[in-house]
């Protein structure tokens, strides 16, 4: 009986474990995809455009060429 248990005990510990690991892989994937596409929560995002016109308010466009203006 006790050694059921601990087998049991065993394979949930085990399956706590792959459950951590895909989680924190998940967690990476989603890290890299915003990273390439840009946030895409609300909040975040909003933030991320602030920031976004406030470089495109100090710039300048020449042709294809864009050149910051330093302040």
């Amino acid at each position: 009986m006790e050694e059921e248990e601990h087998e049991e005990l065993d394979e949930m510990k085990k399956r706590l474990k792959e459950n951590e690991d895909e989680a924190a892989a998940l967690r990476e994937m989603h890290a890299k995809v915003e990273k390439d596409m840009g946030p895409q929560d609300p909040a975040t995002l909003a933030a991320y455009l602030a920031g976004k016109e406030e470089v495109d308010a100090r710039s300048v466009f020449v042709g294809n060429v864009r050149t910051l203006m330093r302040l």
